[in-house]
């Protein structure tokens, strides 16, 4: 269950990065690295919270 859970949290990772890559090009650089840092940040929360915790789902 937990690796069906993994799955949205990469395609909303895919999604941020996608935006940084965008970002980058139209030479907004402070964007992209914050939205890069943001996402990737968030998704390895999520999965260090989802797989090293006691939580049952």
């Amino acid at each position: 269950m937990k690796y069906i859970i993994v799955i949205p949290l990469f395609i909303m990772l895919f999604y941020l990065l996608s935006f940084s890559k965008y970002n980058w090009r139209n030479n907004n650089r402070l964007a992209a690295i914050g939205s890069a840092v943001l996402g990737i940040t968030a998704f390895t929360l999520a999965c260090l919270v989802l797989f090293s915790g006691n939580y049952e789902l």
